[in-house]
């Protein structure tokens, strides 16, 4: 009969933590056997069913990656440059690895300290209670063939955990197009004023049902309040949503006026994608822009944007349609390794049904990362797939696109 792993608390795993993430780190994984043999007995119960071949220092250091993992995108950012799993941040002490995460994040050492000293408490609560297992893994002969992400992919993407705070900022119609309703009126509907309505709700429920424990609160631009939400989901663009509009100053891409909708990019060269139509001036297609940025003070803003409304409906079904969604977003948090991104991708409707893409099996169009230095860097560009037919020199290279100023908290 096995016997069950000795108990530690949070306190005694913070120590052997502490040790662990000096030198190397995981970054010579060797460096796990140095721990004691309760954490590596407790490590070892909560690890995923590897091949029988594996050893046990290769078990430890999945453990341990499972473990970091289970963090918030911004606490996992701090915990996985101190513990050398960054490639961009792979030096041989951790005070090297905490400079060069803090020339990135432009802010000084002393606060990459105190966040990373945040992300070891709740990384050694984790590993302490085992909160991050939420079940028995099954064998990887038995995982499914569709390579469906696993549930937290969802939760890693938006940085929503159990109690989290989620603000969703959805866009509202022209002034002038509003019913003329005051609340004091018998028949008086506030979601008269929203635009993209559609995304609101599928974004309503959809998080509603992945996280029951969250609150979640929905607002126009104009009622909206800064109340340090763990997530901001921001829907629509930017002649519609001001809030959008506000982070304009800080994105590699800018949306055209409405009466010429398009998306452009531009650096020395320019790319314009534009929704395709019919001779008959029926849509066919929408470009769904999908944007998430981590701010230092641990909020995860996420833009859910489009051209027009079904380009903001596809980007909220890319996310949050059910396996399909897990998989994006796991595909989308890979690719850029925890930090922030933008793809685009486009959206098509099909006999009435908006299409949701695929991006495991099918890429963006479009995927931007932050580089080191802090900008924007293309890691994909098959806007030739869309483009086919559009002028050459509408052809993208996005090189490098600065943060504005005052971007990092």
């Amino acid at each position: 009969m096995a016997t069950p792993p000795t108990r530690l608390s949070p306190e005694e795993v913070r120590a052997e933590l502490l040790r662990l993430r000096q030198g190397p780190a995981l970054g010579h994984p060797g460096a796990v056997t140095a721990l004691s043999v309760p954490l590596k007995s407790l490590l070892l119960a909560r690890t995923p069913t590897l091949s029988h071949t594996a050893s046990e220092t290769t078990r430890l250091v999945a453990a341990l990656r499972r473990a970091i993992d289970a963090l918030t995108p911004h606490e996992r950012r701090y915990a996985a440059a101190d513990f050398n799993l960054l490639g961009e941040h792979s030096w041989p002490t951790l005070t090297e690895r905490q400079e060069s995460l803090a020339r990135v994040l432009g802010c000084s050492a002393k606060t990459v300290r105190r966040h990373a000293g945040q992300a070891l408490d709740t990384l050694a609560l984790l590993i302490s209670d085992g909160s991050y297992v939420t079940e028995t893994p099954a064998p990887a002969s038995a995982a499914p063939v569709t390579g469906t992400a696993p549930d937290d992919g969802t939760s890693r993407f938006f940085g929503i955990t159990t109690g989290s705070r989620v603000d969703v900022i959805c866009s509202a119609l022209p002034v002038t197009d509003r019913p003329r309703q005051h609340p004091s009126d018998p028949l008086y509907a506030r979601y008269a004023g929203f635009a993209d309505l559609d995304a609101l709700f599928y974004v309503r429920v959809h998080l509603a049902q992945r996280f029951p424990a969250a609150t979640i609160r929905d607002f126009h631009p104009g009622e909206y309040y800064n109340a340090e939400p763990d997530s901001l989901i921001i829907l629509g663009a930017p002649d519609r949503n001001s809030a959008y509009a506000e982070f304009g100053p800080h994105l590699p891409y800018r949306f055209t006026p409405p009466s010429d909708p398009a998306i452009t990019f531009s650096d020395g060269q320019e790319i314009r994608l534009a929704p395709l139509w019919a001779p008959e001036g029926e849509l066919l297609a929408d470009l769904s822009v999908i944007t998430r940025l981590t701010l230092d003070q641990g909020t995860t803003v996420v833009l859910i944007g489009g051209c027009l409304t079904l380009g903001v409906l596809g980007a909220a079904k890319c996310l949050l349609n059910g396996d399909r969604g897990r998989r994006n977003t796991a595909y989308l948090d890979a690719a850029a390794s925890g930090g922030d991104l933008v793809a685009v991708t486009a959206t098509r409707k099909v006999g009435g049904i908006t299409d949701t893409p695929d991006l495991a099996a099918t890429e963006p169009l479009l995927l931007l990362t932050r580089d080191p230095a802090g900008n924007f860097t293309t890691r994909l560009d098959n806007t030739a797939r869309y483009t086919v037919g559009q002028p050459t020199q509408n052809r993208f290279n996005a090189g490098q696109c600065a943060p504005g100023p005052g971007w990092r908290a």
